[in-house]
């Protein structure tokens, strides 16, 4: 009797796969800044481009594209991040590129890269906008740059040549779609433009409670055995839709019957659901019952672009708390009469990470980074940059440290030009203001014998000369200032362009 009991057993699991499933911590949505409002106020309505004339298929599956990457396993709150970076950025810039996600970890996208950036040195949640904005504004490091790393380290690479590759990757635009479902089939086909293959979306709701159907044997095209039957009342979460599929049938607890279904992918590993997916039936986005905070009535899209940096700053920096510090960029320009810089940030390294030395909890507090300078520079010719490294006291120790190096490489001219900090360093940084200069052009200081050297009265401080230089070019010489009494004579030049 036992051995039949074991029999039967055996074959209810071979016809119905138990799937493990793994129970996540429930987080609260993330804290709505202003700085958040602003980020979602500039995302661009998306629009179909193309003919509206097209027969959809029953069916669309893109997380069976080579552009899309491996099921990811996310580390604690960073759902938005393994959505809409780890999932959706990936994907799109393999699009673009013709490359294979899934053949090499150079051709992913890290999520933690975002998310150890958003989440101020704690485990809790952010939002995909938070994430595409650092995507759009500096770039994404890939899987193989940014490396592995513990959950509860909140690691930050130490590489400046891997923050220069990350700056090639970004974001174009940020979509926002309405819940329309044929706009957002159409969008999965062709990215509403006629491409040959659609994009993916992201959205939010909640997981808390939520009901899934492990076992739907229901009529479907892509052939998936998990589908969501109830929605979360609780619990913030961020999923991915790659897909659709007509045929899937979901009958409601009023024993209606409905048609059609998104094909979700979560970020709770393989094990979850089926290989990591879901249906989410049309109807939740139809029902007008179900309240904006349970299932999103906005979703998002992204498109990207491959992008060149001009202009980059090299720091290297030791630290013991990151969240204390903002770097700040600015330049003046040949003949400008400006009394104060202009200074401007990137989305990054800005009083972010929380109260950590700068690679991270229990990790190093030296940290060499890069800062993007090129979409802030002048249009006239660059005298002197600067570095502005602010420092705060926000967290519950205040940090301390020294700026060890700075570089500013110019990659405008093939090999880069690299110009040095000519001040004395390592020095270490004072509570507010830190100011570096870095000039492209030294300020000489010849000494003479004042007999050898006897200047007419009319020349004085603040007097400019044009002269020809031993290779035929002009130079610009300006007296800065002069002491007759000792000879020395301070001058500043420039080499005009032929």
């Amino acid at each position: 009797m036992a051995n039949r009991i074991l029999l039967l057993l055996l074959g209810t699991a071979l016809l119905f796969p138990i799937q493990a499933q793994t129970i996540h911590k429930s987080y609260p949505e993330p804290k709505l800044t202003p700085e958040i409002k602003a980020i979602k106020a500039e995302r661009k309505l998306f629009k179909i481009t193309a003919s509206e004339d097209v027969v959809l298929p029953k069916s669309v599956d893109n997380s069976k594209s080579m552009y899309f990457p491996k099921i990811i396993s996310q580390a604690g709150g960073s759902c938005a991040q393994a959505s809409g970076i780890g999932y959706m950025f990936t994907y799109e810039i393999n699009r673009m590129l013709g490359r294979d996600a899934k053949l090499s970890a150079d051709n992913r996208f890290s999520y933690l890269f975002t998310w150890n950036m958003l989440n101020e040195g704690i485990d809790q949640g952010s939002f995909v906008e938070d994430g595409l904005n650092i995507a759009k504004r500096y770039g994404v490091m890939t899987e193989a740059d940014y490396g592995p790393s513990g959950e509860y380290q909140f690691r930050w690479a130490n590489s400046f040549d891997k923050y220069v590759n990350a700056m090639h990757y970004r974001a174009a635009e940020i979509l926002t779609f309405k819940d329309s479902i044929p706009i957002l089939k159409r969008y999965l086909y062709d990215a509403g433009d006629g491409s040959a293959t659609g994009g993916v979306l992201t959205f939010s709701c909640q997981s808390t409670g939520w009901t899934i159907n492990n076992y739907y044997d229901g009529p479907s095209e892509t052939g998936y055995h998990s589908l969501l039957t109830k929605l979360a009342t609780e619990g913030s979460h961020a999923v991915t839709i790659a897909g659709y599929d007509d045929l899937v049938t979901y009958t409601d607890d009023k024993g209606i019957t409905h048609t059609g279904a998104f094909i979700v992918v979560n970020s709770w590993g393989t094990y979850s659901h089926d290989e990591g997916r879901f249906y989410l039936p049309y109807d939740f986005f139809r029902s007008t019952s179900v309240r904006s905070y349970e299932l999103s009535d906005n979703l998002n899209g992204v498109k990207v672009k491959t992008y060149d940096p001009k202009v980059v700053y090299k720091v290297n920096i030791d630290f013991s708390s990151r969240d204390d510090l903002s770097f700040k960029m600015g330049a003046r320009t040949v003949g400008s009469t400006q009394t104060t810089v202009n200074y401007y940030s990137n989305p990054i390294f800005n009083f972010q990470g929380g109260d950590h030395p700068m690679q991270g909890n229990y990790l190093g507090t030296s940290l060499e980074l890069a800062l993007d300078f090129s979409e802030r520079l002048p249009q006239n010719e660059i005298e002197q940059y600067y570095l502005n490294v602010y420092s705060a006291f926000r967290g519950k120790k205040r940090g301390e440290g020294q700026v060890k190096s700075i570089q500013v490489y110019d990659y405008r001219y093939g090999e880069p030009r690299i110009y040095s900090c000519h001040e004395k360093l390592p020095r270490t940084l004072g509570t507010g203001n830190n100011i570096f200069a870095i000039a492209l052009k030294p300020k000489y200081i010849v000494s003479t014998s004042p007999y050898a050297f006897q200047p007419t009265d009319s020349v004085t401080t603040g007097d400019a000369y044009l002269l020809r230089t031993a290779s035929g070019k002009h130079a610009k010489m300006k007296v800065m200032s002069y002491n007759a009494q000792t000879g020395q004579i301070q001058l500043r030049y420039s080499i005009r362009k032929e």
